[in-house]
């Protein structure tokens, strides 16, 4: 056998083997598996197939999230001095003095002039008192400033003529809120007589670090705990929510998102925003189905529905004819959940065409391999 006669039976048998691996379309390349197969699984009991081509196929839309109340702070007065603040004490004698240096000398005409001295800072300890000079030990906690000041004036005559005390929160440690996380500014956020709500101590602390979307805020009261997300806090919820001296407010990132697979334009990960987000979005997002590869008629959306007061979770698929006009409105009143998979099936009709593209890129190097052997 020469040797050209050799390369041209090892071409026929390259040929006839191209041949055998795309004799079966079941062999071709694919993104997944077509919608029939899809519904066929279903149908065997693989998961639960559900045909939405009316509202009522539409599950039920989120809730709105519901937080738990917390029971009242340990401190109603927010203008109370409490534990922990830091306070300061001035005051203001005329004549006979304690702290302002001696009165006029004898012989002198009276002085009428106030003198000012200032004492502080002082904080407050925990068992909430101070201890202040011809004063002694007072209890500050509870107490106004104001109702203070009067406190120190009272304990104060006989010693002084006429003496007038102020007292003011410097720090009020024991007057606030500690807010940290996902916040511009982390630390203490001073109550005050105003009542700040929840949403006015995040205000007050420069609002949430980047988009508010995936944030949860958490509020911590002595214990007990209750949550909202960011986005969709307002005065009639969560956010109106009255501060309490002591509370512990934390905002922190929990992205939720999906995923879109098959035939789309585009398929990746996506990040879920916590707001309602519809399947229209979605498969805009992605790009939706490519065009003269996917078949539009099946749209699938993959999910772990609970069911039953136990909170069984069962495997859902919910089927979208986009081909149908009425499944864009249907659409927009589906919602996405944290990990739905949207899943986009290749038309049928492709297999043939792929087959043939197979064959020619078996088929092209051997023919021109057979042109050189001729």
């Amino acid at each position: 056998m020469t040797c050209q006669a050799y390369h041209r039976k090892m071409l026929l048998t390259a040929a006839c083997a191209g041949l055998a691996m795309t004799s079966g379309c079941s062999t071709l390349p694919q993104a997944g598996p077509v919608g029939k197969t899809v519904t066929r699984a279903g149908d065997r009991g693989a998961f639960n197939v559900i045909e939405v081509d009316a509202n009522t196929a539409l599950p039920t839309p989120p809730a709105a999230p519901d937080y738990t109340p917390l029971p009242p702070g340990w401190k109603s007065d927010v203008e109370a001095i409490a534990p922990g603040d830091v306070i300061s004490v001035t005051y203001y004698e005329v004549g006979a003095r304690l702290f302002s240096g001696a009165p006029s000398a004898p012989g002198a005409s009276f002085d009428p002039t106030a003198k000012e001295q200032k004492i502080g800072p002082i904080e407050v300890d925990q068992a909430g008192t101070i201890r202040l000079p011809y004063s002694g030990t007072l209890r500050a906690a509870g107490r106004t400033p104001a109702e203070l000041s009067r406190d120190i004036e009272a304990s104060l005559r006989g010693k002084s003529e006429n003496p007038q005390v102020l007292v003011r929160i410097e720090g009020a440690a024991g007057s606030s809120v500690m807010i940290g996380g996902e916040i511009t500014s982390r630390g203490r956020v001073r109550l005050t007589g105003a009542r700040e709500k929840l949403l006015d101590v995040i205000t007050l602390a420069g609002g949430a670090r980047g988009s508010n979307a995936d944030i949860m805020v958490q509020v911590n009261r002595q214990g007990a705990i209750s949550e909202w997300p960011l986005d969709g806090m307002s005065y009639a919820n969560i956010g109106g929510m009255p501060m309490e001296p002591g509370d512990r407010v934390e905002l922190r990132r929990l992205p939720q998102s999906y995923a879109v697979l098959g035939s789309a334009n585009r398929v990746n990960r996506y990040d879920l925003p916590l707001r309602r987000f519809s399947l229209v979005e979605a498969l805009a997002l992605s790009g939706g189905p490519t065009e003269n590869v996917a078949d539009p008629a099946a749209v699938f959306v993959f999910r772990f529905e609970k069911t039953g007061d136990a909170g069984v979770e069962r495997p859902t698929v919910y089927h979208f004819n986009m081909l149908k006009p009425t499944s864009y409105f249907l659409g927009q009143k589906f919602y996405m959940t944290d990990k739905d998979v949207i899943y986009v099936a290749g038309a049928e009709a492709n297999q043939p065409s792929k087959l043939l593209q197979i064959i020619g890129q078996v088929f092209n190097p051997l023919a021109i391999a057979w042109q050189v052997v001729k």
